[in-house]
């Protein structure tokens, strides 16, 4: 975008452009969702939120066009539900871990390629490079968009929400009252409420304390300076522990308790963020081991959150709710984007702090989950 022209301020107005379609697309995401069905969402607003913006970002060449391109992009939050409810429903818990597991697997390891779009740019620099890198990008999505729609099959739930209305001649898109009725629902319900309000938490924490937060190339070279070219092998280190941990230790815990899984999980981050905020001088070797302990506990952590959302939002109702948790989710980070800049020029170590805070609050909430799951089991055992 900088070597197109665009300035720092445009990338900023470029960035909130992002967080409201997002906003849109995620409020909406459930209806959609609802009248489409899992496998056409899918199929179309993958179509529109991949390709096509990825189209539009390889020719932009102002500000406008990659405005429009980033607000397309937003419809990527619609197949965020639909995409999610064709992997959980029609499986039970085992089958749904073991598929995030797998996901993360494929999301890590394909990040082992970043070093191809080094050499690109160096080769050809910046401007061609990404372009042939979107285009290629845009050509494989779309093939494998349309080859997975050939090969799903429409959940259970999914068919059953289509054939009531086509028995009723009535589409969901214009239920006005849904959210409504789901939101009424849900206070009914403290143990999903619970659960979301983990998931939600978690996942604004990764735009601030995590390997995805933008803050943490930074951080490493400015607060403990780590030599640039180092930051990579942390990467390497990050993704390398974390397949580690998805492939062997995961399927290992997965029979046992979940919640005492996401808290151990939850405690070795906190621990490696803690460690990152007392470090000082240039102590890589510390430091790795800091990045190796975060990878073991985000790794543990995210398949298990996934899986008993999931396991804890079972029924119609499900695309409703998870569209209200990208809602929360996206208007949060997009709130947290705004003043995490402000945090970071006032105290870079803040910005790990109140990671940790959110990861405990998180840890309170969960034990707050185990007890009332513990006392819903009873009384149903009695």
């Amino acid at each position: 975008m900088k070597s197109q022209g665009i300035t720092d301020k445009q990338i900023g107005y470029l960035i909130f452009l992002g967080y409201i379609s997002a906003i849109i697309f995620s409020l909406l995401a459930g209806l959609i969702t609802d009248t489409l069905g899992r496998k056409r969402t899918t199929l179309i607003f993958d179509l529109i939120g991949w390709p096509s913006s990825i189209l539009i970002y390889a020719f932009a060449q102002d500000f406008w066009m990659f405005a429009l391109a980033i607000i397309v992009n937003g419809a990527h939050r619609v197949t965020a539900v639909s995409y999610n409810l064709m992997v959980i429903e029609d499986s039970d818990n085992t089958q749904r871990f073991a598929a995030f597991n797998l996901i993360n697997i494929i999301n890590i390891s394909a990040g082992l390629l970043t070093p191809i779009a080094g050499i690109a740019v160096k080769m050809y620099g910046v401007v061609k490079a990404e372009r042939f890198l979107l285009i290629f990008s845009a050509i494989s999505m779309a093939v494998m968009m349309l080859l997975r729609y050939h090969y799903h099959t429409e959940t259970r739930i999914g068919q059953k929400i289509l054939q009531e209305q086509n028995k009723h001649n009535k589409k969901l898109w214009f239920r006005k009252d849904a959210y409504k009725e789901v939101l009424a629902d849900l206070v009914k319900k403290p143990t999903v409420l619970m659960i979301i309000s983990v998931a939600i938490l978690f996942n604004i924490y990764m735009t601030i304390g995590t390997h995805l937060s933008l803050y943490f190339a930074p951080y490493m070279s400015e607060v403990l300076g780590i030599e640039k070219p180092l930051i990579s092998l942390l990467g390497v280190a990050n993704s390398a522990t974390m397949i580690i941990t998805l492939v062997f230790i995961n399927p290992y815990i997965s029979g046992q308790n979940p919640i005492k899984n996401m808290k151990f999980a939850l405690i070795l981050q906190a621990l490696s963020l803690f460690l990152l905020t007392i470090i000082s001088g240039n102590n890589f070797i510390i430091v790795v081991f800091c990045i190796m302990i975060f990878a073991v506990g985000y790794g543990i952590f995210k398949p298990f959150v996934d899986s008993m959302l999931a396991k804890l939002t079972e029924g119609n109702t499900r695309a409703i709710i998870y569209s209200l948790v990208n809602t929360g989710i996206s208007a949060l980070s997009a709130a947290m984007g705004l003043v995490s800049g402000y945090i970071y020029d006032l105290n870079p170590r803040l910005i790990y702090m109140i990671s940790i805070a959110i990861l405990t609050v998180c840890m309170v909430i969960l034990t707050a989950l185990k007890g009332s799951l513990d006392v819903k089991y009873t009384d149903a055992a009695i």
